[in-house]
This record gives structure tokens, C-alpha cells and sequence, in this order.
């Protein structure tokens, strides 16, 4: 995600957080990850692509992010 975010750097904000901890905790579990995840909100802090533990798949995660900032360059 780091990569992604120097690469979109302006564009998209990449922030980690630590699932472990008393505030986030509540976080995750209320996205429905058992133990971490990855997700992406708009502007408006919609979640607008989630991905769930070990079930995180760059590939898709970098294909939803190039799609997304394509269609808003427009």
C-alpha cells in the first residue's frame, strides 16, 4: 500500500493502523475482520472497497485504486 500511495501521491491517502489496539479494535471487528484488513474510502469516508485479513489481494487492491482515479481524472 505504501507504494501505492507514493505512486498516487495527492491523489490517495494511505494510512495503517494497529488492529490491535482498544480504539481500533471495535474499528475492525465492525468491518467484519477477524483480525486486520484493508480498506478504501472516498471523500466523504464512504467505504468503498474492503478486503478482510489474509484474504487481501494487491492485485485487486491496485486495480480498484487505478480504476477509481482514472474515472475521477475525468
Amino acid at each position: 500500500m505504501r507504494e501505492l500511495g507514493k505512486k498516487h501521491k495527492g491523489h490517495l491517502v494511505v494510512k495503517d493502523e494497529d488492529a490491535t489496539n482498544d480504539t481500533n479494535q471495535p474499528k475492525q471487528a465492525g468491518y467484519g475482520f477477524q483480525s486486520h484488513g484493508l480498506i478504501i474510502q472516498d471523500h466523504d469516508g464512504n467505504v468503498v472497497f474492503k478486503q478482510a485479513d489474509h484474504g487481501v489481494k494487491m492485485a485487486e487492491v491496485t486495480a480498484f485504486v487505478e480504476n477509481e482515479l482514472k474515472n475521477h481524472d475525468h
